[in-house]
């Protein structure tokens, strides 16, 4: 399966090809059928059926460097190489009669080697990552939710607690005097919340997810409504050395902050929070299940602080930093990209049926590096 690439690629290639003037070596022409874009901060150098070019790279065309022919009807064969980059990559492909080929290049890093029991054995390495490309794809536009959600006033005689999620993909549990609730995770900018109603007094709590918790005390007061915003640090990217443990969930560092949300409470009775769970001492381990199944799809997870380009299926969306979004894929093997305005990363993911696959992607101290795990 061809892979596909982020749309930001796209888009300047078909700016390329359409209305910017050529920078490779060979000439444009009406009738050029064969299109190479290189995204790479230097030169690169393409064997094409045993003819070398030389294409720029974005250190002297930031928009890339463009090769454009017109070649014979019929197969081809190519390798494209940069100097000091360990691995090339080559391939072939086939002119149409009146067909057009559009190949790119951008550097990507091969995920750090380990071993069964999550050993480093090896280093990341870069390679040179040829892709097509159809210059008349376009984004599908991220949904634009509506937050209406809005606090209720407690019931008369108690406090009201409202835990508001900004974490990301992962729920939060929250341990209040040895109860668990479950606040939702967040859905693209619109924080998960969960409204409880309490008697008045002082709260020990506990908040936490898979790699991370906070404890604090809360005061609940008798007709006043408290909001929590629950936000995480993430710590920067590990650098590893053969033989270390690899870090599949990176610990996170929890921060709350209290507000007064009395003042817009609405007189409606509150929603009715989440089953209770027996007390076990805070113990994540014993969450029920949810009683509906996972949806068919892929999971991505941004923890790379900008906005992501994640392309799978012809479909290319957009990941908001420190967050999640699920895309939906019938079962199957798919190639996919994931992207920043200065670099990527590709790779394959099997979707199985009535399952979630979870992706998660992150980026390296220099920022010049992405990688994505399976958890």
């Amino acid at each position: 399966m061809a892979k596909k690439y982020p749309v930001w690629v796209v888009l300047v290639v078909g700016l390329l090809m359409f209305g910017v003037p050529a920078t490779g070596q060979a000439q444009s022409s009406a009738a050029e059928n064969f299109v190479f874009v290189n995204y790479i901060g230097r030169e690169l150098v393409l064997d094409l059926d045993d003819v070398t070019y030389l294409v720029p790279g974005t250190d002297t065309h930031p928009e890339g460097g463009r090769l454009s022919l017109q070649l014979a009807v019929g197969p081809h064969k190519f390798a494209a190489n940069v100097p000091g980059v360990p691995t090339g990559a080559a391939g072939e492909f086939t002119i149409e009669p009146d067909g057009l080929v559009a190949k790119a290049a951008v550097i990507s890093r091969t995920p750090i080697p380990l071993d069964r029991n999550g050993i480093v054995i090896g280093q990341a390495e870069d390679f040179v990552d040829v892709f097509d490309f159809d210059p008349f794809t376009r984004p599908a536009p991220a949904p634009s939710p509506v937050d209406t959600w809005t606090p209720a006033l407690p019931a008369p005689g108690m406090g009201s607690l409202v835990w508001m999620n900004h974490v990301g993909r992962d729920e939060v549990t929250i341990d209040i005097a040895g109860q668990l609730y479950k606040v939702p995770a967040q859905t693209g900018s619109i924080p998960g919340r969960l409204q409880i109603d309490l008697p008045p007094g002082l709260y020990t709590y506990t908040a936490s997810v898979p790699n991370g918790s906070l404890n604090g005390n809360i005061a609940v007061t008798a007709g006043q409504v408290t909001g929590l915003h629950l936000t995480a640090t993430l710590p920067e990217p590990e650098t590893y050395e053969i033989g270390d443990k690899f870090k599949f969930l990176p610990p996170v560092t929890l921060q709350v902050a209290a507000e007064t949300l009395t003042p817009v409470a609405g007189p409606q009775p509150a929603e009715s929070a989440p089953a209770v769970l027996p007390a076990t001492g805070g113990q994540v381990d014993t969450l029920l299940p949810s009683p509906n199944p996972a949806p068919e799809g892929v999971r991505v997870m941004n923890f790379t602080g900008d906005t992501l380009t994640f392309t799978i299926n012809n479909q290319t969306f957009l990941v908001p930093p420190q967050s999640d979004r699920l895309v939906a894929v019938p079962a199957g093997q798919f190639s996919y990209t994931a992207s920043l305005p200065a670099v990527a990363v590709g790779g394959t993911v099997t979707v199985v049926s009535g399952q979630t696959v979870e992706l998660s992607v992150v980026i390296n101290v220099a920022h010049d590096a992405l990688a994505v795990y399976l958890p």
